[in-house]
């Protein structure tokens, strides 16, 4: 009709990596600088880049690398309280790479006995300047680091009481164990009573993920 408008319907605006990445943090309540998001986006790039020809992942698109990996690996960030962290069999670096983006003053040192995963920690650990990050290409049960650790992470370590046994000589006195794990595993749970060690169990829910994520921390005791 003459003389009219017609009304558009607005399209929705699609958000670029960095602001989806910012979005999902700041739902987590999870601080963060510039430095950090252009890391986060340089680590799946290179993640991807490496996936191609060594499969260090399954996960191999960024849409799923953001939830799958990112947000799942900092949505412990709230629970991480030391100086210092250990991360067993962390792969790829997850969740112990994103947690050192993110906190640049935690001393980060991750075991992994696969050399293509460790080479491709490494890599990024160089490639990123991330001086508060270290590998060390070992099984757990051959560490034996000179000092203990505030903390000791899994994210996709075989079970509970292997994480326990495997690294009791790795952690400090009141140290604590942060299991990642989707279900509340409780058949793995109830080692911990027979081992005497107090545990509390957080629901964890994390960005552009539909699944069920929880948290079990582990005093260490003295």
């Amino acid at each position: 009709m003459a003389g009219t408008k017609m009304n558009q319907a607005k399209q929705p605006i699609e958000l670029t990596i960095e602001d989806r990445i910012k979005q999902g943090l700041d739902a987590l309540d999870v601080s963060y600088g510039n430095d950090a998001i252009s890391k986060l986006v340089e680590y799946m790039d290179l993640l991807k880049e490496w996936n191609a020809t060594h499969n260090l992942t399954s996960v191999d698109d960024i849409d799923e690398m953001l939830s799958v990996h990112i947000f799942d690996s900092a949505s412990i960030k709230p629970y991480v309280k030391g100086a210092t962290l250990l991360d067993v069999g962390s792969g790829a670096g997850l969740p112990g790479m994103i947690l050192a983006i993110l906190s640049p003053a935690l001393e980060v040192t991750s075991v992994e006995s696969r050399n293509k995963k460790a080479q491709f920690q490494m890599y990024v650990a160089n490639k990123l300047g991330l001086k508060n990050f270290t590998v060390e290409n070992v099984r757990i049960e051959e560490f034996n680091p000179k000092d203990k650790f505030a903390m000791v992470v899994a994210r996709a370590f075989s079970s509970i009481e292997n994480l326990v046994k495997g690294s009791k000589d790795a952690i400090a006195p009141n140290g604590r164990w942060l299991a990642m794990k989707g279900l509340v595993p409780e058949e793995e749970m109830k080692i911990l009573k027979k081992l005497n060690l107090k545990s509390d169990t957080y629901a964890l829910k994390v960005p552009e993920l539909d699944a069920q994520r929880n948290l079990i921390v582990i005093n260490a005791g003295k």
